[in-house]
């Protein structure tokens, strides 16, 4: 059984590794994280382009006035149809509020400190 299981792993890494390195050399570069690419959805504001909705989402808000985002909020929250889903995305937008609120605290406190 021992001699079965080694000649099993012997003839394994003989065809495997070739193979495995053949295959490493004939697939696609991949794509640079932060590239932008084409946009299956042709259009848009970036031209067909994009590279990650939630650093644009974030970029976007943080570029927004008061009056905007709260112009988006209450255009997402008359959209809801179900009560229960209001009550939800009010729950998490406290929560949010509350989370941003103390990281900025603590961003200022920071920069209090080290001024």
């Amino acid at each position: 059984m021992k001699k079965l299981t080694k000649t099993l792993m012997t003839a394994t890494l003989i065809l495997g590794l070739p193979l495995g390195a053949y295959a490493a050399t004939q697939t696609a570069p991949a794509p640079d994280p932060g590239a932008m690419v084409d946009c299956p959805m042709d259009g848009g504001m970036m031209g067909g382009k994009h590279h990650g909705g939630r650093h644009d989402k974030m970029a976007r808000l943080q570029n927004m006035t008061p009056e905007q985002i709260e112009a988006n909020l209450k255009q997402r929250y008359d959209r809801i149809q179900d009560p229960a889903k209001k009550a939800e995305f009010i729950k998490n937008l406290n929560e949010r509020a509350d989370g941003m609120t103390k990281h900025a605290e603590a961003m200022k406190k920071f920069a209090e400190a080290n001024q």
